[in-house]
């Protein structure tokens, strides 16, 4: 195959941005650097952003390319209609060729939309841990504007931002794990100290008093440390 000039710094540019997103240090800024990545490859998109499902009913913006994509976003947030909404929760895919053609589906956001001069839209939803975890969203000026090629690169797009959210994920996940493991060992060392047991004891006796008042053994520990704390405090004293 015979890549075009333009199609070459095209696929160069893509292959680069890759390379970028080693260089983020959180998920919000892996994010920036997708979607302002997907402005710069994908022939018709003018705007882009990420909307994410953070809890039953709470939609947060972490990155966007532009004012414009904030307004929306918050539109969609508040008034639970849109293409981005529709695409967290129903559709894997929302195509939106003419804003106009949806004020009857969308009456606030389209309506929205038109008056900041975004004419078309493309979504895309995004998963993690096979659940909804957001959607990300190009926006063009004009209507009718996307087409194969930028469904195509969005895919991709959207592929490395749920990758991201699969890595952010996994890394608080280890995090809280090493801080529960951190909490349970000061709590049997408290133990080990105040009672005389060894280690195997002291983890026995944390996990009886977590059966007994059907608390987790982590926010056994946790109270456990908190208390020893006081104390020692008090001693200071």
């Amino acid at each position: 195959m015979v890549f075009a000039d333009d199609d070459d710094a095209r696929l160069r540019e893509f292959l680069s941005t890759g390379r970028r997103f080693a260089e983020a240090t959180t998920v919000e800024q892996t994010l920036q650097l997708i979607i302002t990545a997907a402005v710069d490859t994908s022939p018709a998109t003018d705007l882009a952003g990420v909307m994410l499902l953070e809890g039953p009913g709470k939609i947060t913006s972490p990155a966007t390319t532009d004012h414009v994509v904030n307004e929306l976003d918050e539109v969609q947030a508040q008034h639970d209609e849109g293409p981005c909404v529709e695409s967290i929760y129903d559709e894997e895919i929302v195509l939106v060729q003419d804003m106009g053609e949806h004020l009857d589906r969308w009456p606030t956001f389209a309506r929205r939309a038109l008056d900041l001069g975004v004419h078309s839209s493309l979504s895309f939803q995004l998963y993690s841990h096979h659940k909804r975890a957001g959607s990300l969203n190009l926006f063009s000026h004009h209507a009718h504007a996307f087409g194969d090629e930028d469904r195509i690169l969005g895919a991709l797009f959207a592929n490395q931002a749920g990758l991201a959210l699969l890595g952010a994920q996994r890394a608080a996940q280890l995090d809280r794990a090493v801080a529960s493991r951190d909490v349970i060992g000061t709590a049997k060392g408290i133990l080990m100290e105040r009672f005389g047991l060894d280690d195997n004891e002291a983890f026995q006796r944390l996990v009886r008093s977590s059966q007994d008042t059907n608390i987790k053994l982590v926010d056994v520990a946790r109270w456990l440390v908190s208390e020893q704390g006081a104390v020692d405090k008090q001693h200071e004293g």
